[in-house]
């Protein structure tokens, strides 16, 4: 955040507090009368205002340490103590001082717009300066821009919002102020400690005012997650499809066959191809079918997150039915969220022939996942009649499930095949 946008904020808030008879900058304010801070009562109560006035008080005189000065200005002690209860309770030290020795090396923050942790993953350059890094910030590096907000991945937000990121910056700032003086001052900290009267263990979740989380970005994860489902959504041109093909490669041939058999039937645009293979994918959709390589919009989740994120594309693409061919994200997604996306979603799963393994034995995707969610989806559909006759065979199913197997050897059942899956909710 620049010094012009920190700025705007701090005056913004100014504006207001004044409008309402607090102020948040560290619970103090400055007069041109008088040279020690007007302190004004807090929600926290009488013990932890002592503390804050205790503090104030036993600074140095301006003019011995520029560094000091200039954090000093910026520092709010309130925030600080909140975070550090070791420091709360000892009057003797200067939370200003206690900070620019340690709290950078403890990971405590000095207001609640800046963090050291962030600021340095942002900029690692810094990591190995003698300066504090929360001075290098406030003496040159604000001013360049360099970005010190809590929560990291705010620069995907900023693509998913349309904005830039210095903008939510200072969205984040202004909202996290605000929340920060209505606990201080507000009718919001005053209901708070009336609840703390009646049951003073709530009182011991004060420390967490010095960290809320502001929507839509509480976390880095929500951030990862938002970004990725943004990215892929934008691959595809945000329009919903009529059929999703989750597949691992866009060239396996039973994909291709899948595809062909779908043109026949709608327009190329309405079939959108996901791959999830992590190694780059080969061969290029047929033209005119979207796709997206989800590899690579979801880099850096994990497989767990990596799953959710899939399903929530899935839903969003509102698509008459889902398919999955070779694709084990998908496949293992639907252990934890099949039941669920089913509620909503139509979806199939396609299995190519078993092939023999490295030790001797058949292997193939159905041999992992094909007895695990036969009974939990609309249709399986098979290369071939062999392999249709074994699955049924080998796995001794009930006529029921048998009937949701069906082999697309012949073109023509595949032909069949396209057109059922473009019913959307007509029964099977």
């Amino acid at each position: 955040m620049t010094e012009a946008a920190y700025g705007r904020i701090r005056r913004r808030l100014r504006r207001r507090n004044d409008r309402l008879g607090t102020y948040d900058d560290g619970a103090a304010r400055a007069t041109s009368d008088d040279p020690q801070p007007t302190l004004i009562p807090t929600n926290l109560g009488k013990d932890f205002d002592e503390r804050v006035a205790a503090a104030v008080g036993r600074q140095p005189p301006r003019g011995q340490d520029p560094d000091y000065d200039l954090v000093r200005d910026n520092f709010d002690i309130a925030h600080y103590l909140l975070q550090a209860p070791g420091v709360m309770d000892n009057p003797e030290i200067d939370p200003v001082r206690h900070f620019l020795r340690l709290g950078a090396g403890v990971k405590l923050t000095p207001d609640p717009n800046f963090s050291t942790d962030s600021y340095l993953k942002r900029h690692p350059e810094r990591r190995d300066s003698e300066v504090n890094p929360y001075t290098a910030w406030l003496r040159d590096g604000r001013a360049a821009g360099e970005i010190a907000e809590p929560v990291m991945g705010i620069e995907k937000l900023a693509d998913v919002l349309g904005i830039s990121t210095e903008e939510v910056v200072e969205h984040l700032a202004e909202r996290r102020s605000d929340v920060h003086r209505r606990l201080h001052h507000g009718k919001l900290g005053e209901m708070f400690a009336k609840a703390t009267e009646v049951e003073p263990l709530i009182g011991e979740l004060w420390p967490e005012v010095a960290r809320p989380r502001m929507m839509p970005v509480p976390w880095l994860v929500v951030a990862d997650q938002l970004g990725a489902l943004h990215s892929s959504q934008k691959a595809l041109g945000f329009a919903r499809a009529r059929v999703v093909l989750v597949v691992g490669h866009a060239d396996n041939g039973l994909v291709v066959r899948v595809i062909e058999a779908l043109r026949a039937e709608v327009d190329p645009s309405e079939i959108v191809v996901v791959t999830t293979a992590a190694e780059a994918p080969e061969g290029e959709a047929p033209a005119g079918v979207r796709r997206v390589d989800f590899a690579v919009t979801a880099a850096g989740l994990g497989p767990l997150m990596a799953q959710q994120v899939l399903v929530e594309l899935l839903r969003s693409l509102c698509a008459d039915a889902i398919v999955g061919i070779g694709s084990r994200l998908f496949l293992d997604a639907l252990t934890p969220y099949g039941k669920a996306l089913r509620a909503s979603e139509r979806i199939y799963l396609g299995f190519g022939a078993l092939r023999p393994g490295p030790l001797g034995h058949e292997v193939g995707t159905s041999t992992r996942y094909f007895y695990r969610h036969v009974e939990h989806v609309d249709g399986v559909f098979v290369d071939t009649d062999e392999t249709e006759d074994r699955l049924i065979e080998d796995y001794g199913l009930p006529k029921v499930v048998a009937e949701r197997i069906r082999s697309v050897a012949d073109d023509a059942v595949l032909a069949d095949l396209a057109r059922r899956l473009l019913q959307g909710d007509a029964d099977d």
